[in-house]
């Protein structure tokens, strides 16, 4: 009786074309999680930059009102000494517009010095932050009056 013999011939070709077919599923698998996270990583930049022009657009209108006290005074229009009041942070550029708020009445004979304005800043139209803030300006003599934020809210 004769032995049959097994022939190898055409099996490492056959493993071949399976691990090259493995490693290249691996390899585009990883290829499009990474250009999902450099897109995410893009997007976020962009989100980032748009909330730090707007939030920074507001702290600069509260500084700029803490100096110049017409700033949201009753009767002052526009409210800002700029219409619009611009800022433009990491290519981005926030706009911020005011509001005086409260019940201040300009014909009273002894008026309150005090002020409370709302700030929206927004990004291409959008409004991003709002904040809402007192002004003590009657204890402020010929200093800068003491600002106390009431509420700083981020929009979507």
């Amino acid at each position: 009786m004769r032995a049959r013999v097994r022939r190898e011939d055409g099996q490492a070709l056959l493993l071949a074309l399976a691990f090259l077919l493995f490693f290249g599923l691996v390899i585009s698998a990883i290829l499009a999680f990474a250009e999902a996270s450099v897109m995410t990583t893009r997007n976020l930049r962009e989100q980032r930059n748009v909330a730090y022009a707007a939030d920074g657009a507001v702290d600069a209108a509260i500084h700029a009102a803490r100096r110049y006290r017409g700033i949201g005074a009753l009767g002052s229009n526009p409210c800002m000494w700029v219409n619009p009041f611009t800022v433009t942070l990491n290519g981005v550029t926030a706009t911020v517009t005011c509001e005086t708020l409260g019940d201040q009445d300009p014909t009273d004979p002894e008026p309150d010095l005090d002020r409370t304005v709302r700030f929206t800043s927004s990004v291409n139209g959008v409004s991003r932050v709002q904040a809402v803030v007192f002004f003590k300006d009657s204890t402020a003599g010929s200093g800068q009056p003491q600002a106390a934020v009431i509420s700083w809210t981020y929009l979507r």
